[in-house]
């Protein structure tokens, strides 16, 4: 679209540094907020109301906003604003057998070029879950957790992979803090790093990817009958397939 005569493309003002943080910043409160489902599934909010939670201005909330719609974690909604993308049962399957998809070949490629190096940062990350202040949190833990996922993933040296599976654990994230409302999966998830360390000690690189699938069916499988049994599953927002 052409510029009106009066405003050349000099005039047209770039954002500046500050805003780019600006932005990022609150994409990144936003984000984790969502995530963690201190904003909750199915939630409504309004630019007003994001304003005045995170104390930011309205063009620097639309930029954020923006980048959360295109992830699938909020969906704008004509007179209601914006609403924190629910979760269905049906979603919660997708969601995990997505990441049963992508998680095992990341960790396979990863795992055919892991070095010695590669392998000191797996273990590193995997000691930080296990650290007494992040064991006290359910976000830090599950953050923790993320964390090792993708510093393993990283080793594969495929950046569109690790983004997808990033986004990827973004959703899968959810559903273990709505889950974790019932029951602790602490142990299981912990057990789960334990025995991908081992995998990658041992250079099983065909092993891995197995490995990886059967932990994620069974982490979904624990998600689902926890979520199925929970008191709370309308609290949680959780719909029945259709």
């Amino acid at each position: 679209m052409a510029l009106p005569k009066s405003v050349t493309p000099s005039a047209v003002k770039a954002p500046s540094t500050a805003d780019i943080l600006r932005s990022e910043e609150a994409y990144e409160q936003l984000k984790s907020d969502i995530v963690a489902c201190v904003l909750q599934p199915g939630e409504s909010l309004t630019e007003k109301q994001i304003g005045d939670r995170y104390q930011i201005r309205k063009a620097t909330i639309r930029s954020a906003l923006a980048r959360l719609t295109q992830e699938g974690l909020i969906k704008s909604e004509p007179r209601r604003g914006y609403v924190i993308a629910p979760l269905s049962l049906r979603d919660v399957n997708e969601i995990f057998d997505v990441r049963s998809l992508i998680e095992p070949e990341v960790f396979r490629v990863a795992a055919a070029n892991l070095t010695e190096r590669g392998l000191d940062d797996i273990r590193l990350a995997a000691q930080k879950v296990l650290k007494p202040e992040t064991l006290r949190s359910h976000v830090a833990f599950l953050a923790a957790d993320r964390a090792f996922r993708l510093a393993l993933a990283e080793l594969s040296g495929n950046l569109r992979l690790v983004r997808l599976l990033d986004q990827t654990l973004d959703q899968s994230e959810r559903v273990l803090h709505l889950g974790f409302k019932s029951r602790d999966f602490t142990q299981a998830i912990i057990g789960q790093q334990k025995e991908l360390v081992l995998a990658c000690e041992l250079a099983e690189v065909s092993a891995i990817a197995k490995l990886a699938r059967s932990q994620c069916l069974s982490l979904k499988k624990q998600v689902l009958e926890t979520l199925l049994a929970g008191s709370k599953l309308q609290d949680a927002n959780l719909q029945s397939f259709a």
